[in-house]
């Protein structure tokens, strides 16, 4: 039994939730390494290729196909409940939509040009296509959890969940060996997984996966970051060459002074939230995991009896 089926027995919209952060786990990571073989695409597209076109597989058949319509379900209750947050809604459920034809779009291209053209000019215009679709993704991530991740667990009650949890949902590739492997080999090779797992299951304890869970957390947590370090540096650098004299200069001043300091903050804040997470979670996996063994050793001994 996985963490989502042991939370959704006592409450299933704890386990929904769950389940959605975790698709943003293994969302991110797949993410990380697109943003790596994208600037090894024009240098070597033989090995960049394959697993950049996995990779965009990997995100049209699970997250844009299941992921998606759950989240569309919830921001639509949540947003049942809160007029306000209509335009909001609209916006993120256009950008799903918007999303996935953009993902199958650049899945074709890349299948579709040979060696050398990605190697040349094709080869930097297919690159930054994927660092845009990357960084939209992530901004894209990070509204959802801000706006309505937060929303649902405040707002909704037992009639709404039985409303928005409908269906069987697969399990993630990224959380089963085997089956990542067998559909998104170079992905699977890249994110340090083995190419065949010999059907054998990967059985680790709840508080082992909680702190997978966790370091995959603070992983994102920096890379996103780094992420944003890289954009404000962009931005800023716009800004500053764009000055031409004193009214300018003082609009540019102000601005990056503005978003400088919110950066500031996001650094202080994001690490300082994730260890509370953090802590709190595997402190629940690790009381779970106690009460388990106890109940198993009084399994055991009646059983004995």
């Amino acid at each position: 039994m996985n963490a989502v089926e042991r939370v959704a027995r006592s409450d299933p919209g704890a386990a929904f939730m769950l389940a959605l952060r975790r698709d943003h786990a293994g969302l991110s990571r797949v993410l990380r390494e697109m943003d790596t073989q994208a600037h090894r695409l024009t240098l070597e597209p033989e090995q960049a290729r394959p697993v950049l076109v996995d990779a965009l597989g990997y995100l049209l058949h699970y997250q844009h196909a299941h992921h998606h319509p759950r989240e569309d379900r919830l921001f639509a209750r949540i947003q049942a409940r809160d007029r306000s947050l209509y335009a909001t809604m609209q916006q993120l459920s256009e950008e799903h939509q918007t999303g996935e034809l953009e993902t199958a779009r650049l899945r074709e291209d890349l299948a579709a040009a040979t060696e050398p053209e990605l190697k040349g000019s094709t080869g930097s215009q297919l690159a930054e296509r994927v660092t845009n679709y990357i960084r939209h993704s992530r901004l894209h991530m990070r509204h959802e959890e801000a706006v309505f991740y937060a929303r649902a667990e405040q707002s909704l009650d037992t009639d709404d969940w039985e409303t928005v949890i409908a269906g069987e949902v697969p399990e993630d590739p990224i959380n089963d060996l085997e089956r990542l492997s067998d559909d998104y080999p170079h992905l699977a090779a890249q994110l340090g997984l083995t190419t065949r797992h010999l059907g054998l299951s990967e059985t680790v304890g709840p508080v082992n996966a909680q702190l997978r869970a966790q370091m995959l957390a603070l992983a994102d947590l920096y890379g996103g970051l780094f992420q944003d370090a890289v954009e404000l540096t962009r931005l800023n650098i716009g800004r500053v060459m764009a000055i031409r004299g004193p009214t300018s200069l003082a609009q540019a001043a102000g601005a990056i002074t503005t978003d400088n300091l919110r950066f500031a903050g996001q650094c202080l804040v994001r690490p300082s939230r994730w260890a509370i997470n953090a802590g709190a979670g595997l402190l629940v996996s690790a009381l779970s995991s106690d009460s388990q063994q106890r109940d198993q050793r009084q399994s055991n001994g009646l059983n004995r009896e």
